[in-house]
C-alpha cells in the first residue's frame, strides 16, 4: 500500500503556530500557576521539565491555544546556538505553556501532529540555519521557516501512522539502550 506523496513547504502543513507567553513567574506552586517551559527545556529533541518555571495565571491569563497540548511540536525561537531546536512532547503532566523563546506548532488536517514532527526533527540541522541577528540575540526566523523547510509526506493516514510507529520503536529501543548504558557506567 503506497499512496501518493508530496512535497510541500512547512507553511502548508501548519494549522496553528504561535510564540509562548511572557510570564508572570512565582516562586511557590499554588493552584493558580501552571509550569513554563524555556529554551533550557528543549535539549536532544525531548523536553524536560526539570528546567521549567511557574506562572502565575491570576496575574497573567495564558490564552487556551498557548496551553501545550500532546504531541505539540515545541521549537526554540532564540539564542546562539539553541534557536532552532526542535521537541515533540509525548505527556503534559500537568498544566503547561511555553515562553516567549519557544513555538508552539500544530499540523492541520493534511498531516498526522506525531508525523510532522518527526518529519521536522530531520530537518533539525536546517531548521537551526535558520536564526538571525547579532551574536546571543539571534531569533529564528520563523517566516524562513515556515518557507524554507520542505517536508515530504504520504497522503493516507494509515502510511503516516506506519512511518510513526516504526520510528517511535526505534525510540523506544534507543531510550532503553542508554539507561543500559547508564546503568553500566555506573
Amino acid at each position: 500500500m503506497t499512496s501518493k506523496w508530496h512535497e510541500v513547504p512547512l507553511r502548508d502543513l501548519v494549522g496553528y503556530i504561535s510564540k509562548g507567553i511572557a510570564p508572570s513567574y512565582a516562586d511557590d506552586e499554588t493552584d493558580t500557576t501552571i509550569r513554563v517551559l524555556n529554551q533550557k527545556c528543549n535539549r536532544n529533541y525531548q523536553i524536560s521539565y526539570s528546567e521549567s518555571r511557574l506562572h502565575d495565571t491570576a496575574k497573567k491569563r495564558v490564552p487556551a491555544e498557548r496551553y501545550v497540548k500532546r504531541d505539540d511540536i515545541l521549537i526554540n525561537s532564540t539564542g546562539a546556538g539553541t534557536a532552532g531546536r526542535i521537541a515533540q512532547i509525548g505527556a503534559v503532566p500537568c498544566d503547561t505553556t511555553v515562553d516567549g523563546h519557544m513555538i508552539i506548532l500544530r499540523a492541520n488536517e493534511k498531516v498526522m501532529q506525531r508525523y510532522l514532527g518527526y518529519a521536522l526533527k530531520a530537518h533539525q540541522r536546517e531548521v537551526l540555519q535558520l536564526d538571525e541577528g547579532s551574536t546571543g540575540q539571534t531569533e529564528l526566523n520563523r517566516e524562513r521557516l515556515l518557507d524554507e523547510i520542505k517536508i515530504c509526506y504520504p497522503e493516507s493516514f494509515s502510511e503516516q501512522e506506519e512511518i510513526v510507529l516504526m520510528l517511535e520503536s526505534i525510540d523506544h529501543k534507543t531510550l532503553i539502550n542508554k539507561k543500559i548504558n547508564d546503568n553500566l557506567a555506573a
